[in-house]
């Protein structure tokens, strides 16, 4: 299969997949503005995106997603690690979305994260770990 190819055939796919990662939340309005480094796992992702789980939209007093004027959008670098073999690669994200769940030990918050900026190395990385993920989860 060629690279053209690939690329659209993992594009769309989400894969189920728990990968850890690190994220800085930086302020939509002030770059220099930045919360300290946060921990968390994926639920699920693709060659655009992932989501995850957080008991809080509020880390460090930065909103995952919306200045403290809500006019603006934070985003987030992230640095997934996609295990020894692959290594970690580092992406900006931007929250599309997020949903608040119940729980019977409280709430928290599934989010969903568009990846806005990635470099080319990065991105076949990426795209070779969801073609493994793929073939361990058909």
């Amino acid at each position: 299969m060629s690279d053209r190819k690939d690329a659209r055939a993992y594009a769309g796919s989400t894969v189920d997949v728990r990968v850890p990662f690190r994220y800085v939340i930086v302020h939509g309005g002030d770059s220099s503005l930045r919360s300290a480094e946060q921990k968390a796992n994926t639920i699920n992702m693709n060659l655009t995106g992932l989501t995850f789980e957080t008991d809080s939209m509020d880390q460090g007093g930065f909103h995952l997603s919306f200045t403290e004027s809500t006019f603006g959008r934070n985003s987030l670098e992230i640095k997934l690690d996609l295990g020894k073999k692959l290594g970690e690669i580092e992406v900006l994200g931007q929250v599309e979305w997020y949903e608040r769940r119940h729980t019977s030990i409280g709430q928290n918050f599934v989010v969903g994260v568009s990846f806005i900026d990635m470099q080319a190395d990065e991105l076949a990385v990426l795209r070779e770990f969801m073609r493994q993920a793929q073939s361990f989860n058909p």
